[in-house]
């Protein structure tokens, strides 16, 4: 059945499904669309204070405490799609069901976008004690390997690849804040899973690829955590800071995925409508939208179980430099002087030249200046001049050398 002919019962399960196929992950975190009010709010009961234990109690009547219990309310957010104008004559003329396609896109850019918002707002958002929070530096893993060319469009520069001793620190950060050891999840952004892959061993790899489960979207587990795959997760600033989805990125921004345990995270759908005005008089067709109403939150203050891997920036070494004498004078004789160049980095030194009567040659730091001898009526200036380059190794960092030899006394 095309979507435009289903009703709105139908087209929100179909939301629903496709939220889960567009978006494996939501499938690993709590599901709080239960407690929605009014297609809207969430509204959640948390308990209070856990009763104290007294070790062989002695006091007698004991004093009775009432909890206090309290609730978490957070709002959803309103996600709809700009209309679009499907005319008569494409739906008579054209070969498709062009209304059915216009539907589904307008579906499947929804369910991306939901996504996108329910990874940001698992970093920020309203945390278990009703206050909006940010991530802290200390459940942010900065990545550790080779620095290689950033892959962001809008980044610039180099940035280190995420490795296999990256996620194990997420798991030990993990065990550390004794969060469960079952249902954990990373979810890797495209490039930062090859990046991962490639730290892998040959034993490590075949290990992972045998615990995949492609069905559910798993594509390998590592460390404990299941790992799934998207084109997009995060983006963060070379601070710290989550970028929110739809930003544009800077030179100096980084990539970014996210391991969590799945009782740590929530997710929550509200309203979820597809809007038709068939036969439209004004536009001589029918225009179609849709709204998804949608949130998700961390689900603890202490923002234990969830961990970002960002991309850290390789410090650029300083540029290296070379000093040493800038005029060499030479006798009038073919007798060769020694020149020694000294280089910040400690790299040897290189020396060319052009002049056909001087030959350059560099052994270490010394550099050698072995001219032909200059007859005194020998054509050409008194004296000669040649340009030696005198560089550093493997750079294209230099320093020109000035060469004179004198015309021998008649």
């Amino acid at each position: 059945m095309p979507i435009s002919a289903i009703p709105v019962q139908v087209f929100e399960t179909y939301v629903v499904e496709k939220l889960r196929k567009t978006n494996p992950f939501l499938a690993h975190a709590v599901n709080e669309s239960s407690s929605v009010l009014g297609g809207a709010v969430v509204h959640i009961p948390q308990a209070g204070a856990a009763p104290a234990v007294v070790k062989n109690r002695s006091t007698f009547p004991a004093t009775a405490v009432m909890r206090t219990d309290s609730f978490v309310t957070y709002s959803l957010n309103v996600f709809s799609t700009t209309p679009t104008h499907v005319t008569w004559h494409e739906e008579n003329e054209i070969s498709y069901d062009k209304t059915d396609s216009v539907l589904r896109d307008h579906v499947e850019t929804l369910m991306e976008t939901v996504g996108d918002e329910i990874l940001y707002a698992w970093v920020t958002g309203t945390l278990a004690n009703g206050n909006a929070g940010v991530i802290p530096s200390g459940s942010i893993i900065r990545t550790s390997g080779d620095a290689i060319a950033a892959t962001e469009s809008g980044q610039t520069g180099y940035r280190k690849a995420l490795t296999y001793a990256d996620v194990q620190k997420a798991q030990a950060l993990m065990n550390k804040q004794g969060v469960a050891k079952t249902g954990r999840y990373l979810l890797l952004e495209t490039y930062m899973l090859q990046q991962l892959i490639d730290s892998l061993s040959a034993n490590q790899m075949a290990a992972f690829q045998q615990s995949a489960n492609l069905a559910e979207g798993i594509v390998g587990r590592i460390c404990g955590f299941d790992v799934l795959e998207r084109s997009t997760v995060l983006m963060f600033t070379a601070a710290g800071a989550p970028i929110a989805p739809g930003t544009s990125v800077t030179a100096t921004d980084e990539l970014a995925s996210l391991a969590w345990q799945s009782d740590c995270v929530s997710l929550a759908l509200g309203d979820i409508k597809p809007f038709q005005d068939i036969d439209n008089p004004e536009y001589y067709g029918d225009i179609f939208s849709a709204l998804v109403k949608a949130g998700g939150r961390c689900r603890r203050g202490d923002w234990k179980g969830i961990v970002a891997l960002v991309q850290a920036t390789p410090v650029s070494p300083a540029t290296p430099t070379i000093s040493g004498d800038s005029t060499v004078e030479l006798a009038a004789t073919a007798t060769a002087k020694n020149r020694t160049y000294a280089t910040s980095n400690g790299a040897d030194v290189t020396a060319s030249t052009d002049a056909a009567w001087l030959t350059v040659s560099a052994t270490g730091k010394k550099v050698t200046f072995t001219p032909q001898a200059y007859a005194h009526d020998a054509e050409g200036s008194d004296p000669r001049t040649a340009t030696v380059v005198v560089g550093i190794k493997d750079t294209e960092i230099s320093m020109n050398v000035t060469v004179t030899q004198p015309k021998a006394d008649s």
